[in-house]
């Protein structure tokens, strides 16, 4: 692969190198009452999650505090989506308590921070999808819980016997739904760890169960990218199609298959997608710069680096835009512009480019 066309994985080219003596071990503990209509498996499931979102916390610390004796430059969404990433979760001990009309779940965790491949996940974490779509994953939890918790409500008020199996039967559909955002999450997380094989089987699972849902796409999304970053550019095309199929308006597909058209060298498709997604948000810098890196491919250097202005105009922070600005001027033997585009990137983040 052309060294060009691996930033767009990554976004970021240079992070830090994050190298901890130690794996930090977390104990925390969850509780969930399970009421009537509810399955005892997802009703441990939603323990689990709470005794995760505990550990979550003490991890995103432990990293912060590691992200500062490195003087490296994080924001706390970033920190709290890198700690659940690398958290690598044991259960300890679980019960069950019957309490009043319900039964309690009680589970203890071990998270274990494993810094391992902390470098790499980090560069990830930079890209600002990522984030966003841990944060949407986030309000999906606690929606969930919200919806769960009402649908309790009106089933113990319920006195028709009718009224009261349409409630069960929305129950068993907000568990089912609870179930794709639990499968999808371990998808994203396999993804940022590069274990592709484990991502592809929790988006699979994520699929079957999110069928019936508006957000079903991002199962197929979330796969297509599994199997682009492991070369299997045919598989990967199946799924960005399929997800558009459900739902094209969504610009970030396109930005996904434009990747995987630029990674097999096919750049006008690449572009042709980069287009549509500028289309659908012209204030979607990863698009431009995914446009740019296309055009650089074909020697376009000029047109790159007006993409990339446009990116920049965007995100004027953002580092990496002003490093492949810079090579883009060093193509066309700008010299003296490249090197204040690398001083800027170095300025952005001091520690290191690959």
């Amino acid at each position: 692969m052309n060294p060009l066309l691996t930033v767009i994985t990554a976004i970021l080219l240079f992070f830090p190198s994050l190298s901890f003596a130690e794996t930090k071990e977390i104990i925390s503990e969850g509780t969930y009452n399970m009421g009537d209509g509810e399955t005892p498996s997802v009703a441990e499931s939603r323990a689990v999650l709470k005794a995760k979102q505990i550990a979550v916390e003490q991890a995103g610390t432990y990293v912060e505090s590691y992200s500062k004796v490195k003087n490296i430059t994080l924001t706390q969404d970033e920190i709290q989506v890198l700690a659940s990433g690398l958290m690598e979760v044991e259960i300890l001990d679980k019960k069950r308590t019957v309490v009043g009309d319900g039964i309690n779940f009680w589970v203890k965790i071990k998270a274990k921070v494993n810094p391992d491949k902390m470098e790499e996940m980090a560069k990830r974490v930079k890209e600002k999808s990522v984030v966003e779509d841990y944060k949407r994953i986030q309000e999906s939890y606690g929606k969930s819980q919200k919806e769960i918790e009402e649908l309790k409500r009106q089933l113990a008020a319920a006195k028709d016997k009718r009224k009261k199996e349409i409630i069960e039967s929305d129950i068993l559909t907000e568990e089912r739904e609870f179930q794709a955002i639990e499968w999808y999450n371990k998808g994203r997380l396999y993804w940022l760890k590069k274990e592709y094989d484990d991502a592809i089987e929790s988006f699979t699972s994520a699929s079957l169960l999110m069928s019936d849902f508006a957000e079903a796409y991002k199962a197929y999304m979330g796969r297509g990218s599994a199997y682009r970053d492991k070369g299997q550019y045919d598989r990967a095309f199946k799924d960005y199609d399929k997800a558009i199929a459900l739902n094209p308006k969504s610009p970030e597909i396109y930005v996904h298959r434009g990747m995987a058209f630029s990674y097999k060298g096919e750049q006008d498709k690449a572009i042709a997608d980069f287009n549509k997604a500028i289309d659908l948000d012209p204030n979607l810098a990863i698009a431009y710069v995914g446009r740019g890196l296309a055009y650089a491919e074909t020697d376009a250097s000029g047109k790159a680096i007006e993409n990339y202005n446009k990116a920049l105009a965007i995100e004027p922070e953002a580092g990496t835009y002003y490093y492949l600005r810079g090579l883009a001027y060093s193509m066309q033997k700008r010299y003296g512009k490249a090197i204040v585009d690398f001083n800027k990137a170095i300025t952005i983040d001091p520690n290191k480019i690959e």
